[in-house]
């Protein structure tokens, strides 16, 4: 794939996407493009709702039927499923990484294998996140390491 970038005086920036036919590749890049504007609606209490981009989210986890998503500074809550999280934003790095877990890719500062083929995935602000034996082949397979 040939990249090109100009530089140009305009109001707006534009993304053009010329292509033979929209192949994997292609569909790949426009649903990366689509997700990373897509923002999340969370809320710390009912009635103040606050707006993140995908690229804030830490990890996300489900307790008690409740969806809370960690960032680096707060903790709020989602009306989203885990799986709805997931599929939404896998464009832009999240991750399954247990049933009751999804993490961000990008968010990851070091891997470390365990035991029973789990993975603990230190995240940017020190949290340790176990990626169950489960998903951890999905992990390595995103990160290439298969």
């Amino acid at each position: 794939m040939k990249i090109t970038v100009e530089h140009s005086d305009v109001a707006e920036n534009e993304i053009v996407l010329r292509c033979a036919s929209l192949d994997e590749e292609c569909l790949h890049i426009l649903a990366l493009l689509n997700s990373q504007h897509k923002k999340l609606c969370v809320w710390k209490e009912l009635g103040t709702f606050t707006f993140l981009m995908p690229t804030e989210i830490l990890y996300c986890e489900t307790v008690d039927d409740k969806t809370f998503v960690y960032t680096p500074q707060e903790v709020y809550q989602t009306a989203l499923s885990l799986a709805e999280l997931e599929t939404r934003y896998e464009a832009v790095g999240l991750l399954r990484a247990s049933k009751s877990m999804v993490v961000n890719l990008h968010a990851i500062a070091t891997l470390t294998s365990r035991a029973g083929s789990r993975i603990d995935a230190c995240m940017q602000n020190g949290e340790i996140i176990v990626i169950s034996r489960h998903y951890a082949p999905l992990l390595r397979e995103r990160l290439g390491l298969l």
